[in-house]
């Protein structure tokens, strides 16, 4: 009974760590443009790099991007815009073309 517990408490650590290292990180990049629909609460996010995840997902236009209807959106809109407007670099956390965190510098 208790080695069936610790084969699956080791598969549960292993599934959480597969689970975290899908997100990527990407240290002090400008904000070069940022996008948006009329209407829509998605913004499109263009960085002065892109993590590979994302450059795999969409090769023809890697476009980062974030819904401000998510936990934070709108926290996040006003980063990349004081970054964008004042030249400060960011970093950002992302999952494929997914931002879900961003830090200014």
């Amino acid at each position: 009974m208790i080695m069936k517990i610790r084969i699956l408490a080791l598969l549960f650590i292993g599934l959480l760590s597969a689970q975290a290292s899908a997100n990527e990180s990407m240290s002090n990049v400008e904000v070069v443009q940022i996008g948006t629909y009329q209407g829509n609460a998605s913004h499109f996010v263009w960085f002065s790099a892109t993590p590979e995840e994302c450059k795999a997902a969409n090769p023809t236009n890697p476009v980062m991007g974030f819904s401000e209807t998510q936990p934070g959106g709108k926290s996040m809109l006003a980063i990349l815009m004081t970054a964008l407007v004042n030249k400060r670099k960011v970093d950002v956390q992302a999952s494929g073309c997914s931002i879900f965190e961003i830090y200014l510098r």
